[in-house]
């Protein structure tokens, strides 16, 4: 886990580096001391080496006559710090007693030939000839000066050899001159100074390691501090701040971050009041909205989707997914995801008609993110269309009817088909009457868009509810008796006056009464009571024994030209309550129906008392 640190890292690679670096230069320090050392002890060996060469060749004549020239040799040796060897022009090794025929090995050889005469004697070297030195020996015959650097196997050590060619006045080879020495003296002094490198690599480098510890805390302890404040922010923390004050890389650095987490404090404030404001827009929606990732999976709705499908508060989303599996949605879903455009469906749910426009998520990069569904009850839209149609059709049927008999009939009286007194009455008295439907029909129809514009004027008074449900009755009772139906009317006593008008009022009970008689059977009851309920509110109830109507269509009764029993044969026209509904709501006042089939239906009607 250290190893991963950015500290270990810094200090690894510093080391690393001054390791490298100091390698490199004591390395090259080494070679370039060897190579000073070795050229200059060549330079020495060679120099001695063209001294003993002049001597041997300005002796070359009367060498035979010197006496003590071993002594000088071995004096010049020991003051070249090497082995000597002298040889003659064919490379043979050379007696140094004289210059005469002699042996050379052992006293007893051939000699220079540089004399005449023969010498007896020890020669100045008798160690053998190294094999490293016959290179040499022959590079030097040929007139030039020789070095080699080699491993002698005599020393076990590095040896150096250098030959100097003998020439006499005629410029000829005559000899050569050879020194052998190992380089003790240079590698002792090369391993000194290995190791006083090595000691001085050591202490750099225990050196560098704690500069490299020291900087690298340096470095990294800002970082860390960033690293903090990074963590604080993705936390949501945005005013977290580094608190560095640098003035290099590092301190730049710090500030943008600094800088970042403003900004971004900033950005996410903003994005959290778009989204407040979003969210507002969307809650305040009535229609239905869900949003859908890639997968069909829903992954947001709104308030209003749990109210149209009928569903508890809260909606959850694996109640959603669910609810459209059933609706079979995700075919229309993965269409919009393909296609990019967007779709619309409806379907039937729950006794409502539901819309779903569905649309493609779109983002910068023309990719496909998901969709969402708008979803849209538009049961009572479709009711509406359905009412205005059905409206057309009964008005057309309305107005058919009568117009039909009306032509049938002065169609008849034109073509002279009828001539018989008591026919032409009977026929001029149809047509009056269904003339006069005509009018009936045509001032509902007024009525009831002057009361829907709200262009009625009603001159409300004081009124005796008694007195108007009274004569209203007595209105009617003429009707009921072709049905043998008795209207009973109860009323407490001493009712309040209630403010209202009057020939509005008794329209409103002339139609709630005259639907009572219409559709009850013969030889039955109809009650109406009047009483006074919560202090303040006259109740007007009227109750027959007719057929009822079901429960599904009770709120629809107040619809224009609505027929509870459509299969029923029936001379009204369908707008009475609704023409109810409107002088109700212009006093004040409510109304509630409630009617079971076969048992009879009961109206209550409540207006405000003065």
């Amino acid at each position: 886990m250290f190893k991963k640190k950015i500290a270990f890292k810094l200090t690894a690679s510093f080391v690393l580096i001054m390791l490298i670096a100091m390698l490199a230069i004591g390395i090259l320090f080494i070679q370039m001391f060897r190579q000073y050392a070795f050229d200059s002890r060549e330079e020495t060996m060679l120099t001695r080496a063209r001294s003993i060469a002049e001597v041997l060749s300005e002796n070359s004549q009367n060498l035979g006559q010197i006496r003590g020239f071993a002594g000088t040799m071995h004096f010049l040796s020991t003051m070249a710090e090497a082995n000597v060897w002298i040889t003659d022009a064919q490379g043979n090794l050379s007696p140094t007693t004289g210059m005469g025929k002699g042996r050379g090995q052992q006293g007893k050889g051939q000699g220079f030939g540089l004399g005449a005469g023969m010498g007896q004697g020890p020669m100045y070297n008798s160690k053998p000839l190294p094999p490293e030195a016959e290179k040499v020996i022959q590079e030097v015959l040929k007139g030039n000066e020789s070095v080699s650097e080699s491993f002698s196997s005599v020393y076990n050590e590095a040896t150096l050899t250098v030959g100097v060619p003998i020439i006499d006045s005629a410029q000829q080879v005559i000899g050569s001159v050879l020194l052998h020495t190992p380089v003790t003296g240079v590698t002792a002094t090369l391993n000194k100074a290995v190791s006083i490198l090595a000691v001085s690599l050591s202490v750099a480098l225990l050196l560098a390691i704690g500069l490299g510890i020291f900087y690298s805390i340096l470095f990294t302890r800002p970082l860390k501090a960033m690293n903090l404040t990074a963590l604080e922010i993705t936390q949501g923390n945005y005013s977290a701040r580094t608190g560095v004050n640098r003035q290099d890389e590092i301190g730049q650095l710090s500030n943008s971050l600094d800088h970042l987490a403003m900004k971004l404090g900033c950005t996410i404030n903003q994005l959290f009041q778009e989204k407040g404001k979003l969210d507002d827009i969307i809650s305040s929606i009535s229609e239905g909205l869900v949003a859908f990732d890639e997968t069909l999976k829903p992954i947001s709705a709104n308030f209003a989707l749990g109210e149209i499908m009928n569903r508890p508060q809260p909606y959850l989303l694996d109640s959603v997914e669910r609810d459209f599996k059933e609706l079979k949605i995700e075919h229309h879903l993965k269409k919009v995801l393909d296609d990019k455009k967007p779709v619309q469906v409806l379907k039937d749910w729950m006794s409502k008609k539901l819309k779903f426009t569905v649309s493609p998520i779109i983002d910068s990069h023309e990719q496909v993110t998901g969709s969402v569904a708008l979803v849209q009850d538009i049961s009572q839209s479709e009711r509406l269309e359905q009412l205005r149609r059905d409206f057309v059709a009964n008005v057309s049927h309305e107005f058919r009817t009568p117009l039909t008999v009306i032509r049938g009939s002065v169609e008849a009286l034109v073509d002279g088909t009828v001539e018989n007194s008591d026919d032409i009455k009977r026929y001029q008295h149809r047509i009056l009457s269904e003339t006069r439907g005509l009018e009936r029909l045509v001032g509902d129809l007024l009525e009831l868009s002057r009361l829907q514009a709200g262009k009625i004027l009603i001159n409300k008074s004081e009124i005796n509810i008694s007195d108007l449900l009274e004569d209203t009755i007595k209105s009617l009772q003429t009707i009921a008796d072709t049905k043998n139906i008795k209207i009973h009317y109860h009323s407490e006593t001493a009712l309040p006056p209630s403010l209202g008008d009057y020939d509005r009022l008794r329209q409103l009970f002339v139609i709630f009464l005259d639907n009572a008689v219409k559709y009850s059977p013969n030889n039955t009851l109809i009650y109406v009571e009047s009483r006074i309920i919560e202090g303040n509110t006259l109740s007007i109830l009227i109750r027959d024994q007719g057929y009822g109507i079901r429960a599904e269509e009770l709120p629809h009764i107040w619809d224009r030209f609505y027929k509870a029993d459509k299969s029923r044969q029936s001379h009204g026209t369908g707008l009475g309550l609704a023409i109810a509904k409107h002088l109700i709501d212009i006093h004040g006042g409510e109304v509630s129906i409630n009617s079971e089939l076969e048992k009879g239906t009961e109206v209550e009607v409540k207006l405000p008392l003065t």
